[in-house]
C-alpha cells in the first residue's frame, strides 16, 4: 500500500519464470483455498516443470466448483473495496508501527505493503522470542507469531503481529501489551 510492486516477469525478461498466488488475500476471501501458477517462459526452459506440473494436477484434488465459478465473478466484478481496503490498511499499518515504537522495549520498521508487522524485542528479559511470545499470550492473552519462525538469520529476537483487526481492537492490545511490558 505504500511501496511500488514490481512483478518478478519484468525484472529479467529473458529469465523464465513460475508464479504462484491465491485469491484468499487479494480478494478478501479468507480460507477459500484458490490458487493459481502462472509460468512466464519463452525459451521452453520449463516444459518439464510444466509437465509434472499438469500430471499433478489431475491427480490431485481441486477447489469445489462453486468456488471456482464465484472466484471468476470476484475477478470479473467491480474493484472499488480496493482502494477503501488500501486506505484502511494503510491508516491501521501507521497505528502499529506508531504504537509499536511508542513502548519502551521494541523497535520496528514501517510495513511497506503486508498486513503484518515484525516488531524487534530489545530487552534481554527473555531467553528467546519463543518465550516473549508465550509470556504475552500468558498474561497479556495477546497471540503473537515468533520471528525465530519465519528466518533464523533475521528473525530471532522480533516476532510478527498482524494489524487486520479495527483501531479500537488494536489499540486495546497495545495498551494490554504496553502495560504486561512495564510490569516485566
Amino acid at each position: 500500500f505504500d511501496g511500488t510492486h514490481h512483478s518478478p516477469s519484468t525484472l529479467a525478461p529473458d529469465v523464465p519464470v513460475i508464479i504462484f498466488n491465491g485469491f484468499s488475500k487479494v480478494n478478501l476471501l479468507p480460507g477459500w483455498r484458490l490458487g493459481y501458477i502462472a509460468f512466464r517462459d519463452a525459451g521452453g526452459q520449463l516444459e518439464e516443470i510444466k509437465s509434472g506440473v499438469m500430471r499433478q494436477l489431475r491427480v490431485r484434488l481441486s477447489a469445489n466448483h462453486p468456488c471456482q465459478i464465484a472466484m471468476l465473478q470476484a475477478l470479473k466484478g467491480p474493484k472499488d473495496y480496493m482502494a477503501e481496503t488500501n486506505r484502511k490498511l494503510r491508516e491501521r499499518a501507521i497505528f502499529a508501527y506508531k504504537r509499536f515504537n511508542e513502548i519502551e522495549g521494541l523497535s520496528t520498521t514501517k510495513p511497506r505493503g503486508a498486513f503484518y508487522i515484525f516488531p524487534k524485542i530489545e530487552s534481554n528479559k527473555w531467553k528467546s522470542d519463543r518465550d516473549f511470545i508465550l509470556d504475552v499470550l500468558l498474561n497479556a492473552h495477546i497471540l503473537f507469531a515468533p520471528g525465530s519462525g519465519f528466518c533464523r538469520t533475521y528473525g530471532i529476537g522480533h516476532f510478527r503481529s498482524v494489524f487486520l483487526p479495527s483501531i479500537d481492537i488494536l489499540s486495546e492490545a497495545f495498551d494490554r501489551l504496553e502495560d504486561f511490558l512495564r510490569s516485566r
